[in-house]
């Protein structure tokens, strides 16, 4: 049985199996939006490299974010507050300190397709290794 819709039923159809097959994967319409959100806050290239910072070397603070992507503290704040409210990264308090980490989801997910583009390979000091060892 195809699913074409009841409100184009007297559409022309080329091929009812292809025409099924992209209805059958567009049904969960939340899930489609969800992702549209996430790939819309992620078109942004600032906070896309605050998502890409936080994800290669862990959890930050604000100062620490403004520093690694050459933007000012309160536009970090800015871009950390729409990211908190798309459920992208979440705060956690250390004393006085507030840090910011990504969290598990579909932007993560995402985040890791990007990366093997668009991070550059290397060391990372935050994860163990030493000024010239590999990880």
């Amino acid at each position: 049985m195809h699913k074409v819709p009841e409100a184009l039923a007297g559409a022309r159809v080329i091929d009812p199996d292809q025409v099924c097959d992209a209805v059958a994967v567009l049904a969960d319409s939340g899930k489609v939006a969800e992702v549209a959100t996430v790939l819309d806050v992620l078109g942004e290239v600032n906070r896309l490299s605050l998502l890409l910072a936080l994800q290669h070397a862990g959890d930050l603070c604000v100062s620490d974010l403004a520093v690694a992507v050459g933007m000012s503290d309160s536009a970090v704040s800015h871009a950390l507050r729409l990211l908190r409210a798309h459920g992208m990264v979440t705060a956690h308090r250390e004393g006085r300190l507030v840090r910011y980490r990504l969290t598990d989801g579909v932007a993560r997910r995402v985040l890791e397709i990007v990366s093997a583009v668009a991070v550059a390979p290397g060391a990372l000091h935050a994860h163990g290794a030493q000024d010239g060892e590999a990880v």
